[in-house]
């Protein structure tokens, strides 16, 4: 193997981490686009799956968003305060306990992740399109073996909660690109 031949696509120990890390920043920045486009720009981390969360099946709290972020409760109500203030959830105390926060999607957070949901599809689309469903099949069953059995996470297992069932109210209006 020559020195140029290392640098090919798919040569070298850490080529697959390098592609992935490259498809994922590409992805974020397509994602960013078209959310700036749709009206949401300034999408930081971890927005997106705050929201998810809250979308999620039940209540969520303060705490729940610490726990699913890997972060304290202080770090996820400073999370919330930013989200608060942009407007996408409100906060509420819970009934059954005083110094816990109940959070709920707003209608603004709900037209975000349907943003969001449109722009993925837009994106998987273009794929789909480039590569074909075979192709598609087999990058799926290749993500499959590089998670090696890691579960979905569980804001992405879908809810009831009243901003989830919005969320589905308005996907099932219009469930963006086919």
């Amino acid at each position: 193997m020559t020195d140029g031949e290392a640098d090919a696509p798919g040569l070298g120990p850490h080529a697959l981490g390098m592609a992935l890390r490259r498809a994922q920043a590409s992805y974020r920045r397509q994602m960013d686009e078209r959310l700036a486009a749709a009206g949401f720009a300034g999408r930081r981390f971890p927005e997106g799956r705050v929201l998810r969360m809250c979308a999620g099946p039940g209540v969520t709290t303060i705490s729940d968003i610490g726990r699913g972020l890997g972060i304290t409760r202080q770090g996820a109500s400073k999370v919330v305060a930013g989200l608060r203030e942009q407007g996408f959830v409100a906060v509420t105390p819970s009934a059954d306990d005083g110094r816990e926060k109940i959070l709920t999607l707003t209608p603004r957070a709900v037209e975000y992740l349907l943003a969001m949901y449109r722009a993925g599809g837009e994106i998987e689309k273009r794929v789909r399109d480039e590569i074909g469903d075979e192709a598609m099949e087999q990058l799926f069953r290749v993500l499959a073996v590089v998670a090696d059995g890691e579960p979905a996470l569980p804001e992405d297992r879908g809810g009831t909660t009243p901003g989830a069932q919005r969320l589905r109210w308005l996907q099932e209006e219009d469930p963006g690109p086919t």
